[in-house]
């Protein structure tokens, strides 16, 4: 057996990271980016694509539904095999090569139903890449910064995917063609994929640990308070979260009055802020504790939909959204990874990761999203956007029954 923190503490430092714990977790910041970036290349090259395709509305959101469906299913039931197998290298690489190699294939789609496979093969194999990438990091890093390391690593999606990607891919789109544009984004993938076989080690299981099913895992789950509570939780955070990002134009143009170019630079002043959330919210959970900072940051939360639906037209509603319209994608970590990863066995968070993951991502990323559409036809975007405080507010009150993780490693049962 391993003491896991006396190996960190005695391993060649830089810049107060261990060496090992430095270099993965800036290749988990790229390799996070450029691979959701895969995921995402789609919806921001809709237009072109949908027009050389012939593509209808319908269609386009099948595409969207069959690759959320596969990311979310793939994240509960694959996770839990491949954690199974004792080997995490292989398939994190594996995986991640195969995001970018369906990336590419999609730029040589001739029609929707060529395009629509491509996706969701994308969508399934993107979806247990987090879920291990977590497990591999947390084991790998200090207790002490846990929270910041998962931070960054999501941050990466904040720059890369968000942020630079759709201003490059566009770009290539605009000046070439689509399908290069798909071929750039897939091909960056498996170029960095192929740099983690160098990279990595591979930490292999106990026998014991090795021979247990997913499926036990998941009944041994349960079992844990915080995992149930992140579950919950994580539920809501996904659906508040998506509501702010698929209604906020709609409701500063609509309810709000602003023209579409101001609802737009609103929602972009939100989305630089963002990345710096990305590090903010985990960090400040090193100092006062995860369950005060949840209960904290999704009190914030809360506060910007209240403002918006109670004065819609106010200075006041922009402020507030573009203040703390970013922090929900900040939080979610907190239950995908870090309450999870100071909870549990390390063998187990990858499992558990995947099932909240998942779980969030159908209930809160594509079944929610339909209520909404129900909500605002009945109602109106106030409404809509009403229910995004609501879903925080519920949070919050839920994260009072988390149990204090900060500090905590159980990660005994890993061998030498």
């Amino acid at each position: 057996m391993i003491d896991t923190e006396k190996r960190l503490d005695t391993e060649k430092k830089i810049f107060g990271w261990g060496k090992y714990e430095f270099t993965i977790l800036w290749w988990f910041f790229f390799i996070w980016g450029l691979v959701f970036l895969d995921r995402l290349v789609m919806p921001f090259l809709a237009p072109v694509v949908m027009a050389d395709l012939q593509i209808t509305d319908q269609q386009y959101g099948l595409i969207n539904t069959l690759t959320t469906g596969c990311y979310a299913v793939s994240a509960i039931f694959m996770t839990g095999f491949f954690e199974a197998s004792g080997s995490r290298k292989k398939w994190l690489v594996l995986l991640c090569l195969l995001a970018g190699v369906f990336a590419c294939l999609g730029a040589v789609t001739q029609d929707v139903w060529q395009l629509l496979i491509t996706r969701a093969a994308v969508g399934f194999v993107e979806g247990p890449i987090v879920p291990i990438m977590f497990a591999m990091l947390i084991r790998e890093s200090q207790k002490h910064r846990i929270a910041l390391n998962s931070g960054l690593v999501n941050m990466g999606v904040a720059v890369i995917a968000i942020t630079i990607g759709p201003i490059v891919v566009t770009q290539i789109a605009a000046h070439t063609n689509w399908r290069i544009a798909f071929c750039v984004a897939g091909v960056a993938s498996i170029i960095g994929s192929l740099f983690l076989i160098k990279v990595l080690r591979e930490v292999e299981y106990v026998p014991a640990e090795k021979k247990e099913s997913a499926f036990k895992t998941f009944g041994k789950l349960l079992k844990y308070r915080n995992v149930v509570i992140c579950f919950i939780t994580g539920i809501l955070c996904m659906a508040g979260y998506w509501t702010l990002m698929l209604y906020a134009t709609l409701f500063f143009s609509v309810e709000g009055g602003q023209e579409l170019t101001s609802a737009g630079l609103i929602v972009g002043v939100m989305g630089v802020l963002c990345i710096v959330w990305t590090v903010v919210v985990p960090k400040v959970s090193d100092f006062i504790g995860r369950k005060p900072a949840v209960i904290m940051w999704f009190a914030l939360c809360l506060i910007a939909p209240f403002v918006m639906f109670g004065a819609p037209t106010s200075m006041g509603a922009i402020i507030m959204y573009m203040l703390v319209g970013g922090i929900p994608g900040a939080i979610f970590p907190f239950f995908q990874a870090i309450i999870p990863g100071e909870s549990l066995p390390n063998f187990m968070l990858g499992t558990a990761s995947g099932l909240i993951t998942g779980v969030a991502e159908i209930i809160g990323g594509s079944a929610w999203p339909a209520v909404l559409g129900v909500i605002a036809a009945n109602y109106g975007y106030s409404y809509v956007i009403l229910s995004a405080g609501i879903a925080f507010a519920a949070a919050a009150v839920l994260a009072l029954l988390l149990k204090e993780s900060k500090g905590q490693r159980i990660d005994d049962t890993l061998a030498t």
